[in-house]
């Protein structure tokens, strides 16, 4: 599948993923639960591997000077 996204809809959803993934890594640290704990990391190296996807984007789809 193929999403076709704006400028400004990639900015809000980089926006939205960097949220995501500061209370993720907040959640991992404050966890007890060492499965628990392990599964929030799993989510959040998904996160991060989204996000640098969608900075590549960003990069692409800025204008040259």
């Amino acid at each position: 599948m193929v999403l076709e996204l704006s400028q400004q809809q990639l900015h809000l959803l980089h926006a939205c993923l960097a949220e995501s993934i500061r209370e993720l890594r907040e959640e991992a640290i404050h966890t007890d639960a060492r499965a628990l704990r392990e599964e929030l990391r799993r989510k959040l190296h998904r996160v991060q591997a989204l996000q640098r996807q969608v900075e590549g984007l960003m990069q692409r789809e800025q204008p040259s000077l």
